[in-house]
């Protein structure tokens, strides 16, 4: 038994240690001392800490595919790396005042919307593929989220007409990003009921062609 554990143990450490899922891994853990720097009065430090936390996100899958090194514990780590980024920052923004709270709201219920279809269509063997507007909203969020920090930080002074200016311009960008994420939303929910209508049909079908061979 010891003797049949022993690989898949090496294979989850080797997997954890490339380099994307390392990259994701330091998002994950760079939010989390961005946010706590941020908290301790050093808001300038953590907006820096939390972009390059953020601009991992652009490198390791780049890497993943270039070195070879795609692997599903890669996929979970990006999946996760994602949630926790956006939605501890969101948490600020809602928390410090700079962004209301339905944003908060609206991300949340979309990605956990996306999260249960893609768990379903597991179950079922099947995928949804992720789209370019999917990305690009993701860009959107991201670049947002910079903007929420320097927003609160107030570079240029309180009432500065370019503290204004990217105060709207966070704000745009972040409405633009959301609504993008619910098209996406909707493209992933056609493509599961396509998909899970397919699944079905093969399954009667084949029920079908056994009972038809009992016979």
């Amino acid at each position: 038994m010891d003797d049949q554990q022993a690989p898949s143990a090496k294979s989850f450490w080797h997997d954890l240690l490339v380099l994307p899922n390392l990259l994701c891994l330091y998002r994950i853990f760079g939010v989390m001392a961005a946010l706590s720097v941020f908290y301790l009065g050093y808001p300038s430090i953590g907006l820096a800490i939390g972009c390059t936390a953020g601009l991992t996100d652009y490198f390791d899958g780049y890497y993943a595919r270039k070195l070879g090194l795609v692997t599903e514990l890669g996929a979970l780590l990006d999946t996760l790396a994602d949630l926790l980024f956006n939605f501890l920052t969101l948490i600020v923004a809602v928390d410090l005042g700079v962004w209301p709270v339905y944003l908060l709201v609206l991300w949340g219920l979309r990605d956990l919307t996306v999260l249960a279809l893609r768990a379903s269509a597991g179950q079922q063997g099947f995928t949804i593929p992720s789209i370019f507007l999917g990305k690009l909203a993701s860009n959107f969020i991201f670049y947002s989220l910079v903007l929420m920090g320097l927003t609160y930080i107030e570079p240029f002074g309180p009432g500065h007409f370019m503290t204004t200016s990217i105060y709207w311009l966070g704000m745009f960008g972040i409405h633009s990003g959301i609504l993008m994420q619910w098209l996406t939303a909707a493209v992933y929910l056609r493509t599961y009921a396509m998909k899970y209508q397919s699944e079905h049909e093969n399954k009667k079908g084949k029920q079908n062609a056994s009972a038809t061979d009992s016979d």
